[in-house]
C-alpha cells in the first residue's frame, strides 16, 4: 500500500509539472464569456497570457494542485491497487474497471475544493471578470469560506465525482488493455499507453469537466450566474448550443497526453525500485537469520570433521594392514612354490643340467640373498 501511496504521488507531480500551462488555457477557454471571447483558440489563448503575465502566467495557481496531488494521486493508485489485487480475479478486466471507479470516486472528495482553488487563482487575472486577487491558494481558500463558507469550498463536488469515476475507470481500463498487448513493456511502450490512456479518459469524460469547470468559476464574480449543475447546462445549451461541452478539449489533449505519459513512467519506476528494495530487504533479514546459523553448525562442523578424519585413519591403518597382510601370504605362497620347483628339480633324473642353472640363477640374481637361507633349510 506505501509503495502505491508513494508512486502515485511523484507520478502526479511530475505530470503537473509537465502539463499545467495547457491546463491553464483550457481554463480560460472553458470559461470565457461566449457574447465576448477574449481568445479565438489554443494558441491565441497561449500566447495571450504569455504577453499578459509572462510565462508566470501559464503557471499561476501550480502550488494548489501541486500541493494536493500527492493527496489526490496518492489516494488513487493507493485504493486502485488495494481494490484491485483483493478482489477475486485481480488480473480481469473487470477488476480494473471497478477498481478505477472507486478510486476515481474517492478522490473526488480531494480533488473538488483543490481544482476550485485552482480555477479561481487560474482566472484573476481574466480582464473581463471583476475578480478578487488572491497572493496565493492559502488566501484564496479563505476568501471563499469567509463569503460561501464550508457549502462554497465544496463547490461543484458532485459533478466532480460523476466525472471521476468513468473517468478513473476508462483511464486505467485502457492503459491496462493496451500495456498487454506488449509481453516485455519499455519505458517507451509505458509512455504510449500513458499518454493514449489519459487522451481517452478526457474524451469521454470532458462534457463533464466542462460543467465542473463553469460551476467552479462561476462564483467569481460579484453575481453568481448559476445554481446547479441542471441550470449551469440548461443556460449554457440556451446561450451557445451543445458546441460549449467541447470548448476547450484542444489544449486538453495536447496537456493529457504528456502528463499522463510521465505520470506513468514515474508510477512504473517508483513500483519497481520498491519492488528492488523489498527483495534485497528480504534477502537480507534471511542473511541476519541465516548468521544466526553458523555458531551452531560450525560447532557441529568442526565435530563431523574431527569424525571424518578419526575414521580416515582408521580406514589407513585396516588399508596398511591388509596390504602388509596380503604381501606376506603372497611371499609365502612364492617361497612355497620355489620349495617345491627346487625340489622337483633336485629329485629328476637329468638334475645336472638343471642344478647347475639353479645354481647360475640364485647365485647370479639379487634374490640370492633371500632365496638361499630358504633353500639351504
Amino acid at each position: 500500500m506505501a509503495s502505491d501511496f508513494v508512486a502515485g504521488c511523484l507520478g502526479g507531480c511530475a505530470g503537473i509539472l509537465v502539463s499545467y500551462p495547457f491546463d491553464t488555457v483550457k481554463v480560460h477557454l472553458q470559461t470565457q464569456d461566449h457574447r465576448n471571447p477574449v481568445y479565438r483558440g489554443t494558441w491565441h489563448c497561449l500566447k495571450t497570457i504569455v504577453g499578459k503575465d509572462s510565462v508566470r502566467g501559464l503557471f499561476r495557481g501550480m502550488t494548489s494542485p501541486l500541493a494536493g496531488v500527492a493527496a489526490v494521486n496518492a489516494i488513487v493508485f493507493g485504493v486502485y491497487g488495494n481494490v484491485q489485487r483483493t478482489s477475486t480475479d485481480p488480473n480481469s478486466i473487470y477488476s480494473h474497471f471497478l477498481a478505477g471507479s472507486i478510486a476515481g470516486l474517492a478522490q473526488s472528495v480531494v480533488c473538488s475544493p483543490m481544482e476550485l482553488i485552482k480555477t479561481r487563482l487560474q482566472l484573476q487575472n481574466n480582464q473581463n471578470s471583476l475578480v478578487q486577487k488572491f497572493k496565493n491558494p492559502l488566501e484564496c481558500t479563505q476568501h471563499i469560506y469567509r463569503n460561501e463558507g464550508v457549502r462554497g469550498i465544496f463547490r461543484g463536488l458532485t459533478i466532480t465525482a460523476v466525472r471521476d469515476t468513468p473517468a478513473f475507470a476508462s483511464y486505467f481500463v485502457s492503459y491496462e488493455l493496451m500495456i498487454r498487448l506488449v509481453t516485455n513493456p519499455t519505458p517507451f511502450h509505458i509512455l504510449m499507453a500513458g499518454g493514449l490512456a489519459g487522451t481517452i479518459s478526457w474524451i469521454c469524460t470532458f462534457p463533464i469537466d466542462t460543467v465542473k469547470s463553469r460551476l467552479q468559476a462561476d462564483g467569481v464574480s460579484s453575481k453568481p450566474m448559476y445554481n446547479g449543475v441542471k441550470d449551469c447546462i440548461q443556460k449554457s445549451y440556451k446561450n451557445e448550443g451543445l458546441s460549449f461541452l467541447m470548448k476547450g478539449l484542444g489544449p486538453t489533449l495536447i496537456r493529457a497526453f504528456p502528463m499522463n505519459a510521465v505520470c506513468f513512467l514515474v508510477v512504473s519506476w517508483t513500483l519497481k525500485f520498491f519492488e528492488k528494495s523489498s527483495m534485497n530487504l528480504n534477502l537480507n533479514s534471511m542473511e541476519q537469520q541465516l548468521a544466526i546459523v553458523p555458531t551452531v553448525t560450525t560447532e557441529y562442523h568442526s565435530m563431523a570433521v574431527k569424525h571424518l578424519n578419526e575414521d580416515f585413519l582408521r580406514l589407513k591403518q585396516h588399508t596398511y594392514k591388509s596390504l602388509k597382510f596380503l604381501g606376506a601370504f603372497s611371499e609365502a605362497v612364492c617361497c612355497t612354490e620355489m620349495d617345491e620347483l627346487a625340489h622337483d628339480l633336485y629329485s629328476s633324473e637329468d638334475y645336472g643340467y638343471y642344478y647347475l642353472k639353479m645354481n647360475d640363477f640364485l647365485f647370479n640374481s639379487q634374490e640370492s640373498d633371500e632365496v638361499l637361507p630358504f633353500l639351504s633349510n
